[in-house]
């Protein structure tokens, strides 16, 4: 079948393609990596600590990690890629991009951060909310033999070893056209998967921070689900355009507000502060529920499972069937 591009969508896959497969040409073995002795002892140690937790995705959590993550790519930035998103500006409905063979998803993403904030500049122009953020990592979902890069590794011990396990989720179900559910259940499994590495693995990790770290996180997304269902309330009234923005602004506001007031009973939520920063949009909002709007769904399965995974994959193939 014939595909027809127009300039834009040219423009837009040549530089994905360039960029993807200058990562694929940089790649080195992690063995010798690894075996330099001029490599860094922080990064032996990061890259002798994803093999592990490879091991153990593939035996524990009946993750695909074979043939992935056994090269790695120095980089000098923090991001491997930029990803654009954008929503209306008063609706909740995200704007999607669609792609050959992954089907359509609520962000697009680019190997250059100048070009990711111009395309979010021009959505800006025409009206919608937009959102750039950097992302450390992107799964080719099994097609390529992904590398670990330096913004991956350059990270702690516990945060590398959830990394890992989102990234491989992908690799094990990916469902078309549904970004909130494909990354719902990536958080949901690493950080489960998580939990079940650090109560077996010596990483010197402070246990009872690390679950600090968990409340603080379901308090930011409670309080900005309660935001996202107020303003989903009032994008579906019938107000004039100036009262509705008004009215939004104010939302956004007391959300920034509440987070500020809780901060103060709960440690660690300060942390979330750089999300608070510049342009608190719709897309931004939009990215928050993308990463966590399922997770409870996910979670329940696993616990009506007994916490197996078997039966939980073979629980939640079932849904994606159903979802497809």
């Amino acid at each position: 079948m014939w595909l027809l591009l127009s300039g834009c969508q040219v423009g837009y896959y040549g530089q994905a393609i360039k960029g993807h497969f200058s990562l694929m040409h940089q790649r080195q073995p992690v063995a010798r990596v690894v075996a330099d002795p001029a490599t860094p002892a922080s990064v032996r140690r990061q890259l002798l600590l994803a093999g592990d937790v490879l091991e153990f995705a593939g035996r524990e959590l009946a993750l695909p990690a074979e043939d992935v993550y056994r090269t790695y790519v120095p980089l000098d930035r923090d991001a491997v890629v930029w990803n654009v998103q954008a929503a209306p500006r008063f609706s909740l409905t995200p704007k999607t991009w669609c792609y050959p063979l992954v089907g359509c998803l609520s962000y697009r993403g680019y190997f250059r951060e100048e070009a990711a904030r111009a395309e979010a500049d021009r959505l800006a122009r025409a009206g919608w909310d937009t959102d750039v953020g950097g992302a450390i990592a992107y799964s080719t979902l099994g097609w390529f033999e992904d590398p670990l890069t330096t913004p991956m590794i350059h990270r702690s011990g516990p945060s590398l070893v959830e990394l890992v396990l989102h990234e491989l989720v992908h690799r094990r179900l990916y469902i078309r056209d549904d970004t909130r559910f494909n990354e719902s259940l990536a958080t949901m499994v690493a950080r489960e998967g998580t939990l079940r590495y650090l109560a077996h693995h010596d990483l010197k990790v402070d246990l009872a921070w690390w679950r600090q770290r968990d409340r603080a996180r379901d308090a930011f997304l409670a309080l900005v689900g309660e935001a996202r269902d107020d303003l989903a309330r009032l994008y579906a009234g019938d107000l004039e355009e100036a009262t509705m923005a008004a009215a939004k602004a104010a939302r956004i506001e007391a959300l920034r507000r509440d987070v500020r007031a809780r901060a103060e009973q709960v440690p660690g939520l300060d942390a979330y502060a750089g999300f608070f920063q510049g342009d608190l949009n719709n897309a931004r909002l939009n990215g928050v529920h993308d990463y966590y709007g399922l997770v409870g769904t996910f979670q329940k399965i696993l616990l009506s499972c007994g916490g197996q995974w078997p039966c939980f994959w073979e629980r939640v193939e079932a849904l994606a069937r159903d979802r497809g």
